[in-house]
């Protein structure tokens, strides 16, 4: 026997042939760690508290009149359109609310407002005494801590950049409320972006209203009576389009309750199966080997 045959057949190496030869020997063990694993993954999969995912479809609503006049005046009036605070691009705002639906603050006054944290960390939460359950008083979830995991594995908002559609998903063990958090997002977002218009077009008209008392010009009272009356249409269109900011093309409905997308119990209990048998032949090779090294 040459020194590279010594070296193969001391280091134990062990043909595949053997190897299913050992398998078809042991078939107990194979049999057993492929049912041993089988049965441990499929007890996980039905154990798991199945997860749900409600969506709402919706268009960021496009540029109003008013806030196309406002473009049209930047030529003339660009400097005091700015000072007041008008917007001075045309379009629509779809960046500025889908960050605004995304943001920390929105997600953190949406988590106060419906009184998420007992929900969100409920093992934690002792309903019957309404208090944390928890002998550290530094383990009571703080606001940072909600807002982190609704923002990484309960709510995400995708955009399709060529039709322009926002889809807005949440997912959670309770397919009712899931559905009526997804609606009340949206609903929320629009409200707030609908006020914070309708405030920039009042302080915006206040700054107009000093200005406009200011010169005897004209030609640039014209053109502030023009931004007025922009601002005031502006601020109109908030007041009475509930839609400000999207416009709901399909609102989230609450799914049958076998409807989950989690756990994928098919799936687990495949891998059950696929992890035992590679465990199978792990114990098959280490008895091989065994049996090699007894004299």
């Amino acid at each position: 026997m040459n020194v590279p045959e010594q070296r193969v057949a001391q280091a134990g190496e062990i043909s595949l042939d053997t190897l299913l030869a050992g398998a078809r020997r042991d078939l107990w063990v194979v049999l057993g760690c492929v049912l041993l694993f089988t049965a441990l993954a499929a007890a996980a999969a039905f154990i798991m508290v199945p997860k749900y995912r409600v969506q709402v479809v919706m268009l960021p609503v496009k540029a109003d009149d008013a806030r196309s006049a406002l473009a049209g005046m930047v030529g003339q009036l660009g400097g005091l359109a700015g000072l007041a605070g008008l917007s001075l691009g045309g379009g629509s705002n779809k960046d500025e609310y889908l960050e605004y639906l995304r943001s920390n603050a929105f997600t953190a006054r949406f988590i106060e407002d419906q009184q998420l944290l007992p929900v969100l960390f409920d093992k934690y939460w002792d309903e019957d005494n309404a208090r944390w359950d928890v002998d550290d008083p530094e383990d009571v979830p703080t606001l940072a801590d909600g807002v982190r995991r609704f923002d990484r594995s309960v709510r995400a908002v995708q955009e399709d950049r060529r039709t322009g559609i926002v889809t807005l998903s949440v997912i959670w063990k309770d397919r009712e409320l899931a559905a009526k958090w997804a609606n009340r997002l949206v609903e929320q977002a629009n409200r707030d972006l609908r006020q914070r218009a309708i405030e920039e077009a009042e302080a915006s008209l206040r700054y107009l209203d000093v200005e406009l008392a200011k010169t005897n010009v004209v030609d640039l009272q014209q053109s502030i009576y023009r931004l007025i009356e922009a601002q005031i249409r502006a601020k109109m269109l908030a007041n009475v389009r509930e839609a400000y900011a999207f416009k709901v093309i399909d609102p989230a409905i609450a799914p049958d309750a076998d409807d989950w997308i989690r756990p994928k119990r098919a799936a687990m209990i495949a891998i059950g199966a696929f992890a035992g048998l590679l465990a199978a032949l792990a114990v098959v090779t280490w008895r091989l080997r065994r049996a090699r090294q007894q004299p």
